[in-house]
């Protein structure tokens, strides 16, 4: 896994009330992201000449987490109007196919949402504990009796079983959250997903030390809601370490004007990965030190991964990470020029591209 350059880049995070711990440096745009981050002098001359920050946070067994942060001219509604052109901002070479999800999830907002030709052919070798797509046993034994027939017919047939599998997730996180998500049995140690995201808010004191309830509305939505945060689920196809990896995430944004809290935000969720991730949390947001003051844009992810076990599991966190704190800065170029460039443009008639 040596080219992982937008992979855990999926991902984005909110927060709306209980501003507990904020009140101390009112005026710190990087307070909001205590404990988890502390940037030294250092870190905030560097980031006030223009120049980024990238940092790797420690993580603890299969998680990888980064810390990302840069000056830029734009604001809150800015950052939130492109998210919710999520399909424009993802836009690049190594996003293959992106879609956004309706409010009544249907096979039609998945078009476009393909398994490679060979992902097809193992999974009717799968089994549980065997299979090189994150999938459970249901979920594996209906592809494969989906494959029956010619193998034209197989073909079609695998790739609408998916989706439809696919489909079920989603419509099971919206209606019952990632308690309802069924377990990944593709490795001998089965994946909750529930218990994964628990795992990564655990180790993500920031929120739960500085927006509790925010927090509460990520581990148990939806049986938390609040009313004020914009939502939607979207889809993707991207290459990721030279692999294309489909997934499922959902966004949540808010906009505040409370003092110490980021103007805007942007959370996400992973619903579903086919491939490296088990779960993923991520922010991105855009604070400043006094009004009309300067802006910047800051992204954090953690994400649980399956490539850090093992004999050469350190070795392998080690190139991960590297590689990771490259190409976080990289993309944060990236958006931000996106983001700077002027308004999204207008929704297409179609979010499949």
């Amino acid at each position: 896994m040596t080219r992982v350059k937008t992979t855990f880049l999926a991902a984005l995070l909110f927060c709306a009330i209980g501003f507990s711990a904020i009140a101390d440096e009112p005026t710190d745009p990087f307070a909001f992201f205590k404990p988890t981050v502390v940037l030294t002098a250092s870190d905030r001359r560097q980031l006030q000449n223009g120049e980024p920050v990238t940092r790797v946070i420690p993580g603890t067994d299969r998680e990888v987490a980064v810390f990302a942060a840069m000056k830029t001219t734009i604001d809150g509604e800015r950052l939130l109007a492109w998210i919710e052109r999520i399909e424009a901002l993802k836009k690049g070479p190594y996003v293959l196919a992106i879609g956004r999800i309706s409010a009544a999830p249907s096979l039609d907002d998945l078009n476009g949402m393909t398994l490679e030709n060979d992902e097809a052919s193992d999974i009717l070798e799968c089994r549980p504990g065997d299979c090189s797509v994150k999938l459970s046993g249901d979920e594996m034994r209906a592809l494969q009796q989906a494959a029956s027939g010619t193998a034209a017919h197989a073909r079609t047939a695998v790739q609408q079983a998916f989706r439809t599998a696919m489909l079920r997730r989603i419509q099971s996180y919206l209606s019952q959250g990632l308690e309802g998500l069924p377990i990944d049995q593709s490795t001998s140690t089965p994946v909750r997903p529930a218990e994964s995201l628990a795992e990564l808010l655990d180790h993500s004191r920031f929120l739960s030390t500085n927006v509790p309830a925010f927090a509460d509305y990520l581990r148990r939505f939806p049986r938390a809601p609040m009313p004020d945060v914009g939502s939607f689920v979207y889809w993707s196809k991207e290459q990721i370490a030279g692999k294309p990896i489909v997934s499922a995430t959902h966004v949540n944004t808010s906009h505040s004007d409370a003092p110490g809290v980021p103007e805007g935000l942007a959370a996400t969720i992973g619903i579903f990965s086919t491939h490296y991730v088990n779960a993923s949390l991520g922010v991105m947001a855009v604070g400043r030190e006094s009004p009309g003051g300067p802006g910047y844009l800051v992204y954090v992810n953690r994400s649980q991964v399956d490539v850090l076990g093992g004999m050469f599991g350190g070795l392998v966190r080690m190139v991960v990470q590297r590689k990771l704190r490259t190409e976080a800065t990289d993309a944060l170029r990236e958006i931000r020029t996106r983001l700077e460039s002027g308004p999204p443009p207008a929704p297409a008639a179609t979010a499949q591209r």
